[in-house]
Order: structure tokens, then sequence, then C-alpha cells
């Protein structure tokens, strides 16, 4: 099973008691209620107290959502960009960032469906609009007061939104079963836009040419008062303008992948069980004795641990030595073929960690790109490798800014927005751009897409960096 979707099996699970004691408070309050409308001689609305049961029963297990499976950090934080989380998830595009806002807007459903039913005044749009949206800010800044969750803005639209989706669902079948054809066509216009721009945003994904890049700029860092220092050349012409192609894995080619890969070291991955658990993106194997393998889908990188080695050599600051032929000898028996485009580097050889390198070498149509790094244990023992050194194959050409276009988005802070907090909480008065390099990045879709990333100084490095300035990158492709 997908690990996110446990994780949510976990969390209705979890609800269900909190859920039963909403239930339990409801009950009481309805014996007490029929009671008082018995004394007046009133029929009790028994539809209506069906409708107060549900309610006080989702309230319950919201409360366990929000709050109680919330871990409390003590931290009181905060997102006011509206849109992040759509943004988020289009630029990743895989189920477990679509999910956030979604699941945040199907939450909220429930209370647009119930509230409606239980209290007639909110069966006017502006009361329903007024309470989704008041429930959800109280449950934001409530999350910000106690340290439990992040106050989100994005959360406020997505559970307002549920809301109003709800109410149009509940006011939509009570209009059609009223025959007011008119009304229940008013009603059903927000479900349908709905349904129209979700498949309209997964269909514009479908047929665009190539994927997103996960860390592509969403909003601009604040760049106003900053000094900007060019120390490299750039140019006005267009760089190289190929992207290049490497069929990504899907669950079944990796299972496949993982199963030859260990099989090459005597392990067996016992399937069906905690061993192995998948995202949608990656697949973590591991028996936590023998070997630990996560896989990233995308790229086709990554990172495996052999437990095979003793503890006491793998957490060992002190490695030991190897030279180039032997390592490429202990690789090519877990079945790693080191390209010889790759060059041999000593990262540190007295923490017995050494690489094999390419930066984006372009040899007949094909580029080999990354790093391949390899710890060594005393006595020139391999027990680590993180494998993101790709080989990917040209498939077409696309249109590439220039150099100097793309340090005109950078000081316009168009860069990689996982970098923009940090930037604009930082403030820097000054920032040097010491380099700039074309590279490329693995998007959504396995392409390989040209990026500039450029190397940046502040007057921070000494204090937060031991000395070493920054990288952020900008989307080469014209137009992205």
């Amino acid at each position: 099973m997908h690990d996110f979707i446990r994780t949510i099996f976990y969390l209705f699970r979890q609800a269900i008691p909190p859920a039963l004691i909403g239930l339990a408070i409801g009950a009481v309050l309805l014996v007490l209620l029929n009671q008082k409308y018995r004394q007046k001689g009133i029929q009790f609305p028994k539809g209506q107290a069906v409708a107060v049961l549900l309610l006080l029963c989702y309230l319950g297990g919201l409360v366990s959502i929000t709050f109680m499976n919330r871990i409390g950090n003590g931290m009181q934080m905060y997102q006011l960009y509206p849109f992040l989380a759509f943004w988020e998830a289009w630029n990743a595009f895989t189920l477990q960032v679509w999910l956030n806002p979604l699941l945040n807007i199907a939450m909220f459903v429930p209370l647009g469906v119930f509230l409606p039913l239980a209290a007639k005044p909110f069966r006017r749009w502006y009361w329903m609009l007024a309470a989704g949206a008041g429930t959800s800010l109280i449950i934001e800044v409530a999350q910000y007061i106690l340290g439990r969750g992040q106050a989100d803005v994005d959360d406020l639209i997505c559970n307002t939104l549920g809301a109003m989706l709800g109410y149009c669902l509940c006011m939509l079948f009570v209009s059609l079963s009223g025959k007011r054809w008119k009304t229940a066509g008013a009603y059903a216009l927000l479900p349908a836009l709905s349904i129209v721009a979700l498949t309209g945003v997964f269909f514009a994904y479908r047929f665009q040419p190539y994927g997103n890049l996960e860390d592509a700029p969403i909003y601009a860092a604040d760049t106003k008062g900053v000094e900007w220092v060019l120390e490299c050349a750039l140019s006005d012409e267009p760089g190289p303008s190929g992207v290049y192609w490497t069929e990504p894995f899907t669950s079944e080619s990796c299972d496949a992948f993982a199963v030859d890969f260990l099989g090459r070291q005597g392990a067996e991955i016992n399937f069906g069980s905690p061993d192995v658990n998948y995202y949608d993106n990656s697949t973590f194997y591991s028996d936590h004795r023998t070997y630990n393998l996560i896989i990233n889908h995308n790229d086709r990188s990554y990172e495996y641990t052999d437990y095979r080695v003793d503890s006491d050599l793998r957490y060992s600051n002190k490695g030991g030595r190897i030279t180039e032929d032997e390592l490429r000898t202990a690789l090519g028996t877990l079945g790693i073929d080191v390209p010889d485009a790759a060059q041999f580097v000593t990262v540190d050889e007295e923490r017995g960690e050494y690489a094999f390198r390419a930066e984006c070498v372009v040899e007949d149509g094909v580029l080999t790109a990354g790093e391949l790094i390899c710890h060594i244990a005393e006595g020139g023992i391999l027990y680590e490798v993180d494998n993101a050194l790709s080989v990917s194959t040209l498939h077409g050409n696309a249109t590439v800014i220039s150099s100097q276009e793309a340090y005109d988005l950078l000081c316009a802070g168009r860069f990689s927005w996982q970098d923009v907090p940090m930037f604009n909480y930082l403030k820097p008065n000054q920032v040097r751009v010491t380099a700039c390099a074309l590279e490329y990045m693995a998007d959504s879709k396995g392409f390989r897409q040209p990026v500039y990333v450029f190397t940046l100084s502040d007057d921070r490095d000494a204090e937060l960096r031991s000395g070493n300035g920054w990288t952020t990158f900008v989307p080469a492709l014209s137009g992205s």
C-alpha cells in the first residue's frame, strides 16, 4: 500500500474515538431537546436530529485530525502566501503533494452538508460561508498559538472552499427534492466549475511537452534594496538547447531493479511487509539488518547502505583508502558501471569519502551529469553509495534563455522558491554572484531540463556557511 494512503487511514482510525465522543454528546443533547419538545407538544424533527448527530460526530473527528494528531514542537509557524500549496502540487505533480490541498478541501465538505441540515439559518449561502471560514480560521489561529502544525492561509482557502462545495451539494439535493430546477442549477455551478478546473490542470500537465521542476520559482523574493555585484562573465546568447531523457522508474521497474541490485549482495526483499514502503516518486527497501536502499523514480538516483559492515566502522570518522581502479571494481560487484566521462575525486580521504563526478559532459547526444559518492570503511570496504550520476540521451531541442536573461530574473527574485524564505529572512544588503553554470535537472516526467545555477555570496557566509557561498537556480527553458 502507498505509505501516504496508509497514513491517511491511520489518521481516520485515530479520529474514530473523538468522533464517537461527539456522537455521544449529541445524543445526550437530543434527548434533552426531545423532552423539551414533548413538553410543548411539538413534533420532534427526526431528520434534523440525525443531522445534528452526524455534525457533532464529524466535529469530534475534525478536532482529532487538526489537533490531536499534530506533533507540537512549540514553534509558532505560519504561511501567508495564497495558493502556495497548489503551486507546490503543480511543480512536484505527485499524488502525495496534490492530496495536501485536495484533502483540506474534502475535510470540510461534511461541514457544508451537515450544518444546513442541522440548522436552517445556514441554508443561506452567506451564513454558510461565514461558518466555513470562521471554523477554519479558529483552527489555524489555535494551531499557531499552540504550536501544533502551521497556520496556513491555503488551509483557510481550501477549508472554506470545501465547506461551500458541501453546502452546494446539500442544497442541490434539497432543491432537486423540491423540484426547484433553476435553484438546483445555481447550486450545481460551483461543484461543476471545480471539477472542470481540476480536470483542466491535469490535462494541461498531460499534454505539455516536458514535466515541471519541483523547486521552480513560485513567488518572487524581496530583492528591493539588494545590491547585486556580478563577478562572473555572462552572455547575451542562449545556451545549448538540448533537453535530455532517461526513462523514469515505475513501481514495477523499481522493484525489479531493487531485486537485481540487492540480489547481487545476497539479500532478498520481503514484499508485502514493512520492509518496503512506496511513495509517489520513491521507494524504500530495508530489512534493518542487511541493507537499506532508497530509490528515486524520476531521476533513477538511489542511496544504498550495507548494514553488514560493522557499525563501528560505518559511524567512525576514520575511513579507509581506495584507488580509482579498486573502487570501480567494488562498484562493479554491485552492478554499477561508472561512465567513462565521470572523473574520480577524493572528497575526504581521512573519512573515506570518494566520488565520481561529471559536470554536464555532452558527447554524441549523451549527457553525463551528477556525482556518485562512495563511503569506504577501514580495510577498503565499500559500505555506502549515493548514486546521483545519470546518463541521458538527447530528446530534442528547446528554446533556452541566455545567462544574462537568467541573471536579470535572479535579481528580480525569480529563483528557486525553496531559497526565497531564507533570502527574505536574512535580508542581505549585498549579494555577490561569483559563478553561473548551465546544468541539467530532472523534472517530474523524467526529462533533464537546462537550468542556470548561480553561486552567490553575502556577508553571512562566515557566520552561517563556514565561509562558503550558496547556490540557487533559474529555469533556462524560455517561457518556464
